[in-house]
Order: C-alpha cells, then structure tokens, then sequence
C-alpha cells in the first residue's frame, strides 16, 4: 500500500462516553478589571465590522467590548470552572459571545454580572476544555509533536474535540530523504487509541502558499520606506537577495528581545522563515536599500513552524533602528482597505495615514478565539503600483499597508479572512482590541494576486508557537525570547 496516508484509517472519530473532569474549588479568583474600549483606539476594527455585518458605528463598538470581556472571562472559567468549561467563540453573525459548558448552569454566576449579558448565550457541550487539553498534550508527547512532527494535535473549541492534523507534505519530505513515516502514522493511531472517552479526528492540513525596493521617502514611515524616521516596527519592508542575484519582499513582523543566557539583552526582529529558505549567501537583508538585519538567524520553515529571528547587522545599526529609540513596541498601521469591492473587503480606517499601533501584551494560540475581529500588516508591492520598489509579486492594484478582519478558526494556526498577498510574509497579526501580538503571516489557500475580494483566507503562526519552539530548540543558548511590548522594552 505504500506509505500510510496519514490518519486515512482513523478518518472516523473514535467516540466513547466522555469523563468528565470534577471542579477543583478553592478559593474564587479575585474579578478582573474592566476596561472601556476608546473608540478612536479600534477605528479600524469598527470599521470592518461595520462594512461586512451592516452594523452600526455603536453595535460594532458593542461587539468589540465583548470581544474584551471575552479575554477576561476565558481566563475566570479557566480558573474556577475547569471541569465544566468547554471554550468560546464569538458568533458575528448573530453579535453574541458563545460560551461551552459541560453544565451550563455553572456558568451563571461567572455570566451573571457581565455588563452585556443579553448576548452571551451558553452551549452544553460533552467534555470540558481541561479534557481536551489533557488529551492534546498526551497525544503530542506520544507523536512527538513539534517543528519536525509529521502529526501535531489541537483542540477545536467549537467542535469540541481534539483534532490530530497530519501535514502530509512533511511526511513527503521525510520519505522522500529515506525516512519511514509510516511509523509516525502507526504511532499516531495507537496515540488515539489510548484515549478512550474523547473524541480525536484526523485531518490533513493543508499547506499554506508562502507569501514571501528603494523607494521613494514619503515624509513620514511608510511600509516601504521607514529608514530615519524612528524604530524598526512591524509592517515594513525586508528586502532579501536570493542566491541568484535577484532580490524578493517579505515583511517584519514583532520587534523581539533575548535576556540572558548567551544572547543577553540583544534586539531581534521577527518574520517567516520561509522567507530565508534556501539561500545561502549572506547578504545583509535590507529595507529600502539599507542593510539593517543579518540574512540568517535563528530560523525554521516547517509551518506552523515558519519563523526567522534575526539579529541586526552590526552594534551601530542596532542602535540606530532599535536600541536609540522610544516606542520599541510599534506595529506600523498603515490603513490600506484597496480592492475593487472595498466595501466588501477587509477595510480598515483612514486612508494612507501612518500610525503606530502599540503592542503592550501577547496572546497565545490557546486564548486566540474564532469571530475576533484583528487587524494585519503587510508591504507586498507590485512596479505598477508602486514604480522603483521591488515586485514581490503581489499583483497591480494590491496596496500596501493594514487591513482588518476577522478569525475564522484556529487549529494548530490562526485562520482569518484577511486580505493578504506575496511580499506580506511575516507581517504581524494583532488585536486592536487588547493591543496584543497574535501571529505573523504565513501564507494562503489561494493563490490571489491584485486588489483583495470578498473570500480571502489567509494563515498566521501563532506567537506562542514560534517562541515555544526557539526555547525548545535552543534551549543550550539559556536565553529567553519575548515579544517586546513596552516603549523602552
């Protein structure tokens, strides 16, 4: 038969009475904080909200304070309810915070008291998110999960179950070197077995497409020309020679820092490895002309394992991009709604204005939830649109900048409806809502080029994931990697 295609064989879920875990007790935590949302702080998301649910300015802004609540109320049940807790998802469509019990009556006095009750319903579901998380992570130690895993587990909130997704062209690629994948496939399936009492489906993930200029000053910090006007930031253009002597686009994502350990207190900047795949000079990579950043680091192009860190290219350039400057912690938003149906698209606020964007905390994969409204920065760029800058291909009349959108699902990444195109890999995802970091782009379903259009599916490795894995990996350099996420950090 060949190589055992994935979990073909478990395509039918194994599904037995479930077990659910009892609550812990203990003391009550004490009730976060509430924050009321500044209108003008997610301008963008109102408007994306406004445009593609035919909402009013004051509903979007509703649904977005829920969004927030949301945060907050995740972490209580976490806490407080684990044996009944199942996760949440936000319901655009219908404007409601969708909370999984496995006893929904024991989430009343957590929902009791929330200033939008009226639009948080409950769903009774079979087993509770401890559950599945337990589950997850025991599958993942048996598949050995990771960068070079042919099988990684997660847990789908909405399904309520775990998924263990095959990524069928790493399987490929180990076979085609001579290894045996097969044995993965056989470990997986007796992994699955040994978890009686939950259901465990089997899918094959589908591939993202990677996404992978002088140009002139604008006066102010543009995607595509930001050089002496303040802090290296997500959203800007990194240009990068191939070994062949041409040059291609990706984009920065998040402003990182390492303490400690053999890497202290240095400044790396955060994009997709796929971008550096395969070359093997060492040209400095570049934004607009300035070599600004070594053209390798610490790296890996396995999604969702696609990341590079890289450090800058000398003390005095770190300086001047990162080191001498306030507002480490910026996300360039650059407000791009483009596409011939922008109404329909994925708008975001007003025109061509550079703004930053903040970024004062971090989101793991695990509290990202479906029906979040974020936002997205990337400088794909095309000659036509934009003559003397490099093409990375992302087709006339794309435009380059941020645009919002919404989270379609997670799995072991982040699927949005965001307009994304060639040359905006390993551009940052980010909520406006809680000013945090999510993801960096990886690619697409689709292979789209030119002005964005009603269905655009495009994927984010989760931050958690990406750090996770560099202290996993690199776990002899006894540094620790963050996001930076304060002005000074």
């Amino acid at each position: 038969m060949g190589r055992a295609r994935g979990l073909g064989a478990l395509a039918v879920s194994l599904v037995v009475t479930a077990t659910v875990l009892s609550a812990t007790g203990g003391a009550a935590a004490a009730p976060p904080t509430r924050t009321s949302l500044n209108p003008a702080a997610v301008a963008e998301s109102v408007r994306y909200l406004v445009e593609n649910y035919g909402v009013s300015e004051r509903e979007a802004l509703r649904r977005l304070q829920l969004q927030d609540d949301a945060v907050r109320l995740d972490r209580v049940l976490r806490a407080e309810n684990p044996g009944e807790y199942g996760g949440m998802w936000l319901d655009q469509d219908a404007g409601e915070l969708v909370v999984a019990m496995t006893d929904p009556a024991a989430a009343e006095p957590r929902l009791r008291d929330l200033p939008d009750r009226a639009r948080v319903r409950t769903r009774a579901v079979r087993t509770s998110l401890a559950d599945l998380t337990a589950v997850r992570d025991r599958i993942a130690a048996k598949v050995g999960a990771g960068a070079d895993a042919v099988y990684l587990p997660a847990v789908s909130e909405r399904d309520n179950e775990v998924v263990l997704w095959e990524r069928s062209w790493v399987a490929d690629e180990k076979a085609a070197r001579g290894g045996e994948p097969a044995r993965e496939a056989d470990a997986a399936r007796r992994a699955v077995a040994e978890e009686p009492g939950l259901t465990v489906r089997a899918r094959v993930l589908a591939q993202p497409r990677p996404k992978a200029a002088t140009y002139p000053d604008q006066g102010f910090c543009h995607p595509l020309s930001c050089a002496g006007r303040g802090p290296m930031r997500g959203g800007l253009r990194l240009d990068l020679q191939r070994d062949d002597g041409t040059w291609g686009g990706c984009t920065a994502g998040f402003n990182l820092r390492s303490t400690g350990g053999g890497h202290p207190g240095k400044g790396w900047v955060l994009t997709a490895g796929h971008c550096m795949a395969g070359k093997t000079n060492n040209t400095p990579t570049r934004h607009n002309g300035v070599p600004v950043l070594q053209q390798h680091g610490i790296e890996k192009n396995s999604y969702p394992y696609d990341y590079a860190a890289l450090l800058y290219v000398d003390t005095p350039t770190r300086q001047t991009w990162l080191e001498s400057q306030p507002g480490r912690n910026r996300v360039l938003k650059y407000c791009r709604n483009g596409g011939a149906d922008s109404n329909a698209d994925t708008p975001c606020g007003q025109q061509a204005t550079s703004v930053d964007e903040y970024i004062t905390g971090v989101h793991g994969l695990a509290e990202v939830k479906a029906g979040w409204v974020v936002c997205a920065s990337g400088s794909g760029s095309n000659t036509a649109d934009y003559p003397g800058a490099i093409d990375t291909g992302a087709g006339a009349g794309y435009l380059v900048g941020t645009r919002c959108g919404r989270v379609l699902s997670t799995d072991v990444g982040i699927n949005t409806d965001l307009c994304a195109r060639r040359g905006d890999s390993g551009g940052p995802l980010f909520s406006q809502v809680d000013h945090t970091a999510l993801g960096i782009l990886e690619g697409s379903q689709q292979d789209r080029r030119g002005p964005c259009f009603a269905g655009e599916l495009n994927n984010y490795v989760p931050i958690d994931t990406i750090l996770n894995d560099i202290h996993t990996r690199y776990a002899s350099l006894r540094s620790t990697f963050s996001v930076i996420t304060t002005p000074n950090g």
